[in-house]
């Protein structure tokens, strides 16, 4: 019964009720949903808004630092 029971407690730490990551995901698309309308209107993507960001923070810097 103890493998069982030591099986059940490992199922219940995967599932998507008990993950982080999964209402970090759902938050940060709806982050991107309230951009969207004004990065459209500039033809940008949320992705190349942040790197137009770091870009004006840093100035010149490599594409492997930038990644």
């Amino acid at each position: 019964m103890t493998v069982k029971r030591e099986m059940d407690k490992n199922y219940d730490a995967l599932k998507l009720a008990n993950q982080l990551c999964f209402p970090l995901y759902a938050c940060s698309r709806e982050i991107v949903k309230k951009y969207n309308p004004h990065l459209d209107g500039i033809g940008l993507t949320y992705t190349q808004y942040i790197v137009m960001l770091v870009m004006v923070e840093d100035g010149q810097i490599s594409v492997k630092r930038r990644g």
